[in-house]
């Protein structure tokens, strides 16, 4: 599906996409038709391909949380965060060109850039909390309105990692780098 979907067999980019996105929850994908419901409608948007529990979601969720609770010192986790933060980070560049071969990805375009927003908002409050640095409050405030953007969902999809980088950004607002668990 997610090759008929890109238009092309060079599907990498959107694949990074749909591996941090979970389609709406509890019936809001109903909420938002502006006609009746049509069944006989093509399945052909990300939405219909994406799975309903993002694994990458969920490994980067703990991913964090093992590198929050060992107080910023697990380095395995901490380079396995910067990984997936900056291949999200560069993924909208790789993705931007396919947006030419098909007409279904044009709806993913503000999503691709919200996940690369995402990433590059995760690597420097990463970089603060690797240097036990507390971050400026003005740049917190910044971009916890832009972790707040990225949170409301496109194309009926949320991206699952916005509230885990937002872990991040609190975690970065202190040197010590303590958070309140949720």
């Amino acid at each position: 599906m997610v090759h008929r979907i890109a238009g092309s067999d060079d599907i990498a980019a959107l694949r990074t996409l749909a591996d941090v996105v979970e389609p709406v929850k509890d019936y809001k994908r109903m909420e938002g038709l502006k006609d009746p419901w049509d069944f006989r409608a093509p399945l052909n948007r990300l939405v219909d391909a994406a799975s309903p529990e993002s694994d990458t979601g969920l490994r980067f969720h703990d991913l964090v949380q093992s590198y929050i609770q060992s107080g910023y010192k697990d380095q395995g986790a901490g380079a396995q965060i910067r990984t997936l933060l900056s291949a999200w980070r560069d993924n909208d560049g790789k993705f931007r060109p396919s947006l030419e071969q098909s007409f279904l990805l044009h709806e993913l375009a503000p999503l691709s850039t919200d996940l690369s927003s995402l990433g590059a908002i995760g690597l420097l409050a990463l970089d603060y909390l690797d240097k036990s640095e507390p971050s400026p409050a003005a740049w917190r405030t910044q971009q916890l309105a832009s972790i707040e953007q990225a949170k409301i969902p496109k194309a009926d999809l949320v991206l699952v990692v916005a509230p885990v980088v937002q872990r991040l950004v609190e975690a970065s607002a202190t040197s010590s780098g303590s958070v309140s668990q949720p």
